[in-house]
This record gives C-alpha cells, sequence and structure tokens, in this order.
C-alpha cells in the first residue's frame, strides 16, 4: 500500500500499541484496520445513527452551547478569507451547526450529509438554505460556490484527495476551502485519532499542505490550535452565560481555543485557494 501524497509505500508502525501504516517520507500515519470506516458507507449505519439531540435544536440551547463556542473559534479564523464571499458548501453537515449558524450570519448555505435524518432536521432549521442527502461522491450542483466548508471530515475519508478533486467542479475560480482536522503532530491527538474506529488519516500540518498541493492547491495559510488551559475557565463560564453576544477579545480572538507554534495542537486549521491561476 502506498502513500497518496508522495506514492512511497506505508510500512507498519506501532504507535503506543496501536498498529498503523506509517510514511516517513510525509511523516503520515494511515489507519491499518478500517472495518468500521467501511461500514459507515452502508445505509444501515444511518439508519441506526441518531443525531436529533444536537441537530434538532437552534443552536441556542445551553446543552449544545461548547459546539457553538467551536464554531465561533473556527469562524473567527476562517472569516478574514469569506471577505466578499456570499455562498458556502458545507461538506459533511452532522448536526447542521456550521449550515444553521453560517445562514444566521447571512451566508447562502448548501450542506451535505449522507444521513437522511439529519438532512431532514437541518432543512427544517434552514429559512434560504438547503442540506442535499447524499454521499459528496454522487453531489451534483446547479452553480459553483464562493466557499467550501470541511471541518472534521477529511480524516474519515479512505480516499481524501478524491473528495478534494471533486471540490473543484464545486469552486469558482476565486474560492476558497476551509478545513479543520485533528492535529496528530500531538502524540496524544495522535493516539486519540488513531483508537478512534472512524478515522482513516491522520494529519499533520504538512502533510495537510502535501496534500492540498498535491492535489493542486495553493496554501493561504495554516496552523495549529490547542484548548485554552483551565486557567480561563472564568472566562469560559461568562461566554457561556452570554452567548457569546458581542463578544470579542484581541488576547483570545479564537476562543475556546488558542493560536500555538509548537507541538501541542489538538485541531490544525487551514485555508486553501482554487488551483492556482493557470
Amino acid at each position: 500500500m502506498n502513500c497518496f501524497i508522495c506514492g512511497n509505500a506505508f510500512v507498519e508502525a506501532n504507535v503506543e500499541k496501536e498498529i498503523a501504516y506509517y510514511c516517513k517520507s510525509c511523516d503520515f500515519y494511515k489507519t491499518k484496520n478500517i472495518t468500521k470506516h467501511l461500514d459507515s458507507y452502508k445505509s444501515e449505519f444511518w439508519e441506526d445513527s441518531d443525531y436529533s439531540d444536537f441537530t434538532g435544536t437552534d443552536f441556542t440551547d445551553e446543552g449544545v452551547q461548547d459546539l457553538v463556542l467551536k464554531f465561533e473559534s473556527w469562524y473567527s479564523y476562517f472569516k478574514p478569507f469569506l471577505n466578499n464571499k456570499k455562498t458556502i458548501l458545507d461538506i459533511g453537515s452532522g448536526t447542521g451547526i456550521s449550515c444553521i449558524l453560517l445562514e444566521k450570519k447571512g451566508y447562502d448555505v448548501i450542506g451535505v450529509d449522507p444521513d437522511a435524518k439529519n438532512a431532514e432536521l437541518i432543512n427544517s432549521k434552514l429559512k434560504t438554505g438547503k442540506c442535499i442527502n447524499c454521499y459528496f461522491e454522487d453531489l451534483k450542483l446547479e452553480k459553483k460556490v464562493d466557499v467550501i466548508w470541511i471541518t472534521h471530515i477529511l480524516e474519515h475519508l479512505q480516499e481524501p484527495n478524491s473528495l478534494l478533486m471533486r471540490c473543484k467542479e464545486w469552486l469558482s475560480p476565486d474560492g476558497v476551502i476551509c478545513i479543520a482536522v485533528p492535529d496528530c503532530e500531538n502524540p496524544d491527538t495522535l493516539k486519540g485519532s488513531l483508537t478512534n474506529p472512524y478515522h482513516i488519516y491522520h494529519f499533520t500540518k504538512d502533510s495537510l499542505k502535501k496534500t492540498f498541493e498535491k492535489c493542486g492547491y495553493d496554501v493561504i495559510k495554516c496552523d495549529s490550535f490547542a484548548v485554552i488551559k483551565k486557567t480561563n475557565r472564568r472566562m469560559h463560564k461568562v461566554m457561556r452565560k452570554t452567548r457569546l453576544t458581542n463578544f470579542s477579545s484581541k488576547t483570545k480572538p479564537f476562543y475556546p481555543f488558542e493560536l500555538i507554534s509548537d507541538k501541542n495542537g489538538c485541531e490544525i486549521r487551514g485555508t486553501f485557494e482554487f488551483p492556482s491561476k493557470i
């Protein structure tokens, strides 16, 4: 089995008792046993799944404010790259939080999710947008979009490069892709990702950038983030009570995450451009 980035052969590696494939050239891990992931491509998996506790809300409920905080942190990072952008395609809409809250911020939103119940619930919450019930492989759009939003989806795919190549069909010439994945340069995050039965690829900043470059994209920005330490819990409580309204901070602009430069990250965020102007 070969690495889809560089083409070199994977070797087996033992990461704290977890056996995985490893590409030394790209510092890139792949889960060896992906049986459970393949099950998620069967309709029975989605029939048995239930995310209605999240998707059935409008995300003002106190019980889902952690999801709101995470979304607002993503949005604060990606917002500088969304100027003059109007339409957003949300791949793997899941709970619907990105679809619903992006629409509330004024964007025209199209969601895509393989779970029929999720799509139905999300559509019941959207005013003008829509969530399409299909796999990305089957997605067809009438018009190109300005932004493709992919948060914690790429690590689940058997062929992440296939999704990125399909994105070229959907993205406008001056469009951008906004992405978030676990930061597996951190040994703790790598171990957690390897033990997640639905994660296949385990990205570092370098391997994520190489993946996009391999598919013909330009890297605009790519950073590591960590969860803010417990010393800031008081701020967290205040923000939960105020439901994030009118909150801004120069010192913690990505709260409840913070930008870091070492190997202690839990998440990578990146923005990538449509293939270089040819």
